[in-house]
């Protein structure tokens, strides 16, 4: 097996590679929002170019900090599950862990992207600026965008200088959801990569040797059966060779 497919491999200090990758960024977005939040709905004076941009991150730090902290907590659960319950079939104790996994997994995947997606609206289409945005996509395109989504507000030329302008935005605020931004993509990546590669590929391989499993020990079992009851084999031979 090799990084992807191997859980023990993708492990650092007994943590997966992922989650000591993620919960920094997320807790750096959570103390960044928060030093930098205002009420909700009022003008911020940290950024008015994009008000609600620490809210952004406060949210978001908090909300899938909580995704992956269940997430480790599923897993312990139906490991746990599978190992330890005697209840527990070795077959079905595999499939009842792979499938809730995979369907938590594929629940927080759809979640993530969409609010990296809105958000990385909201932040990059200030850091591009309107002129280039207009050049690149085209005007009536990018209004059409901004028109589906409900974006009614102006997209400003981003500086760090002003702070009575309303293009300002302090610039620990701004560069730090900017490059949170560009680390989380990278993550999200990394994740799906190890998503597809283990739990589609990987997991489906275990499950057919569960399979193999279940009847390699069938098979033990009637050679145990075999060996404990000699005479009835012979029976069943001679009444075979007399018919």
């Amino acid at each position: 097996e090799g990084f992807l497919t191997d859980r023990e491999q993708r492990k650092v200090w007994g943590v997966g590679i992922l989650y000591v990758l993620g919960f920094p960024i997320l807790i750096l977005m959570i103390v960044v929002g928060a030093l930098k939040a205002t009420t909700p709905g009022e003008n911020n004076p940290n950024c008015p170019a994009e008000p609600n941009l620490p809210w952004f991150l406060l949210t978001g730090g908090v909300g899938i900090t909580f995704l992956l902290l269940v997430r480790i907590g599923l897993n312990n659960l139906m490991h746990c599950m599978k190992n330890y319950l005697k209840c527990c079939h070795d077959v079905a104790g595999c499939f009842c862990e792979f499938s809730c996994n995979l369907i938590y997994d594929i629940l927080v995947m759809v979640m993530m992207v969409m609010w990296m997606i809105t958000v990385t609206w909201w932040v990059f289409r200030h850091k591009v600026g309107p002129s280039k945005l207009y050049t690149v996509i085209g005007r009536e395109n990018l209004d059409l965008f901004r028109a589906s989504i409900g974006d009614n507000d102006t997209i400003h030329d981003i500086q760090f200088t002003d702070p009575l302008s309303e293009s300002y935005c302090d610039h620990l605020l701004f560069m730090v959801a900017f490059v949170l931004l560009s680390l989380g993509w990278i993550v999200l990546t990394g994740a799906l990569i190890v998503f597809i590669a283990d739990k589609i590929f990987n997991k489906i391989v275990c499950c057919s040797l569960c399979r193999n499993i279940t009847h390699n020990k069938l098979s033990e079992t009637d050679e145990e059966q075999i060996r404990l009851n000699p005479d009835s084999n012979d029976m069943s031979s001679n009444y075979a060779i007399n018919l």
